[in-house]
């Protein structure tokens, strides 16, 4: 399992923290290309096409990941229904494009929606290859694909920005990547392929794909509520300027737990009974996820300004105020972030799903509320609150009906971690003086450097720096 393990972080962390760096580029590229009225376009039609991305992928993934029943024939079976699926599903999305266009007043929406159909319909397809290579644990194959793809499209997204693509250029670089994982998916991936629809496959798979779609339905509202009534109620241009800053907030997210959690579900399934061990793995991983999380909330918060600067240029000064909120859940949604992967190795998605409907109902009307005041840095704080909520909500039922113990033994271990960020950030707090040059890049260099030594010194003194130590290298993942 150590071994495992480590492997699967090891080509994870190449695959995502590649897709990352591609990205970034291509959003600092493009940010300095196009207005935020641009970015919000985009940002709406990003919330139509995540929720056709879930559907379409109906939870089948982590089921197939989950269920130790399926036989060779049966892959080929619930690819033949995906394929369907994802045709279907394709259509109905380009079709969108025109009721899109007409509450948003601009045609641009049509001709984007049929473009993005591309992505439902390989996404869809991707299905059932992706499952068989993170349950066969190919994570080598998974991720250095996933570089390939992403690397080609930031390619192809930068030439079309710079001969004046517009809006069209962000899409391209996300069509590009998912039809070329696509085409290397049936070089890598042996499906057994058939014209069967047996009923009996997708049977075994139904009960925990159906949990999971709804979780991830449920999930969907409750993230893009936000963008919805923003971009409906106050414009694209706040629109753009709230999804700058919810996207910095997003990336700590995505850049560490999108490294630990593809890997957990492959191997903790197989020991699905053993309680303790993967209660036991899911504090360490938490442990670890806080003593990043905390300190890292308190240095985006307290630079939030040179970092938008740095990022996407002064014209995007609106997002400063918004970031700040927002970056107050960054550890909360850091944290949550692992809780997925434990309900579905123990085959709970049941409690995980009752989990994310209280979460949702409060973050949608914290939401709510926060739109109707008609300012972003109000909404902002308000999501910020719903998640912090939210994370203590979902932590005490994984605890108590998951993990068969209680949240205290979660909170213990937070104790250390949160003295950590509180420090990192006085200190940050009564540098700041000192350290407002006029280069940016210099200005964050100087007080990362600084945080970086406040961090390594806590962890020293506390005793918590063999913790660390022993978790990057793996030496016992109990």
């Amino acid at each position: 399992m150590q071994r495992e393990f480590r492997t699967g972080i090891l080509f994870t962390a190449i695959g995502q923290y590649s897709n990352i760096l591609i990205q970034l580029i291509i959003n600092v590229v493009l940010s300095r290309i196009l207005g935020a009225s641009d970015f919000g376009i985009v940002a709406i039609t990003q919330v139509f096409l995540i929720f056709f991305q879930m559907i379409v992928t109906a939870g089948m993934g982590p089921a197939i990941i989950q269920n130790k029943s399926l036989k060779s024939r049966d892959y080929g079976i619930l690819f033949n229904y995906s394929a369907i699926f994802a045709a279907v599903l394709g259509v109905l999305f380009g079709f969108l494009g025109f009721a899109v266009s007409y509450i948003y007043k601009d045609k641009i929406y049509i001709e984007l929606f049929w473009l993005m159909a591309l992505i439902v319909l390989a996404e869809g397809l991707n299905v059932v290859p992706n499952a068989m290579l993170a349950k066969e644990k190919r994570f080598k194959a998974i991720n250095l694909r996933l570089l390939f793809s992403n690397l080609i499209g930031a390619v192809v997204g930068v030439i079309a920005a710079l001969m004046g693509a517009g809006v069209f250029a962000l899409v391209l670089s996300v069509v590009v990547p998912a039809i070329i994982t696509l085409i290397l998916n049936f070089f890598i991936v042996k499906i057994p392929f058939n014209t069967s629809f047996e009923l009996s496959a997708l049977k075994k798979v139904w009960v925990f794909s159906k949990n999971q779609l709804i979780f991830s339905i449920i999930t969907y509202f409750a993230r893009n509520t936000d963008n919805m009534l923003i971009g409906r109620f106050l414009g694209a241009a706040p629109l753009g300027n709230y999804s700058k800053a919810y996207g910095l907030t997003v990336m700590p997210n995505t850049v560490f737990t999108g490294v630990i959690n593809p890997v957990l579900q492959p191997i903790l399934s197989e020991h699905e009974t053993n309680v303790e061990l993967i209660k036991e793995t899911y504090l360490k991983v938490v442990k670890m996820l806080a003593i990043i999380g905390f300190p890292l909330t308190a240095f985006i918060i307290l630079n939030s300004k040179p970092i938008i600067n740095l990022l996407f240029g002064g014209n995007w000064n609106a997002a400063v105020i918004p970031l700040v909120m927002l970056g107050l859940s960054i550890w909360s949604q850091m944290l949550n972030a692992a809780t997925g992967a434990i309900f579905q190795s123990r085959n709970q998605t049941h409690v995980m799903l009752r989990a994310d409907i209280i979460s949702t109902i409060l973050i949608v009307i914290f939401t709510c509320v926060g739109v109707f005041t008609g300012n972003i840095a109000t909404i902002a704080l308000l999501v910020s609150v719903a998640y912090m909520v939210s994370f203590f909500i979902t932590n005490y039922m994984l605890m108590r009906f998951t993990l068969e113990s209680n949240i205290l033994s979660l909170l213990k271990i937070l104790v250390k971690p949160i003295f950590l960020g509180v420090t990192s950030g006085l200190v940050l707090f009564f540098i700041e003086p000192f350290t407002n040059f006029h280069n940016i890049i210099l200005l964050i260099l100087v007080r990362g450097i600084l945080w970086l030594i406040t961090i390594i010194g806590f962890l020293a003194l506390t005793g918590e720096y063999k913790f660390v130590k022993d978790f990057v290298k793996n030496k016992e993942v109990r």
